[in-house]
């Protein structure tokens, strides 16, 4: 049996999940055999240290290892709720695609990330990428 794609994954996960970022994020994850534990804020913290990669700022290589065999994940730390957003396959430029819950509202499904955080903040945000087959196993 074929692997799941991620945008599959995330598909599957859509509907449950479409008003609450990290929960989305965390239902993919474990879809993938990845344990993600926390609400945004924490998610990011834990994505800051091995076996992940932090990608920085850098959209293209972003989207560079969402076509390969990693799980991506575009994240922002805030003072009360952060956000996190699966990136998905695509153009990089000017802004990755990506699949995401939205607390207290609806997300969004296979659009630029440019929707999901104020234009302001975008410069912020980082990237950070998992190697599917090498994540801790829940």
């Amino acid at each position: 049996m074929p692997e799941p794609t991620i945008i599959s994954v995330c598909e599957r996960n859509w509907e449950k999940w479409k008003a609450d970022c990290s929960g989305f994020l965390k239902a993919v994850a474990a879809d993938l055999g990845i344990s993600l534990s926390g609400q945004a804020n924490d998610i990011i913290d834990t994505m800051g240290h091995a076996p992940w990669i932090q990608l920085g700022n850098d959209s293209e290589k972003a989207v560079t290892y969402a076509g390969q065999s990693y799980l991506v994940v575009a994240g922002l730390k805030a003072p009360h709720h952060g956000h996190v957003v699966v990136i998905v396959p695509g153009a990089p430029k000017p802004y990755p695609s990506g699949y995401w819950g939205r607390f207290g509202g609806t997300g969004r499904k296979n659009t630029s990330i440019s929707w999901s955080w104020k234009h302001s903040e975008l410069p912020e945000v980082r990237y950070f990428a998992v190697q599917l087959n090498s994540a801790p196993q829940s």
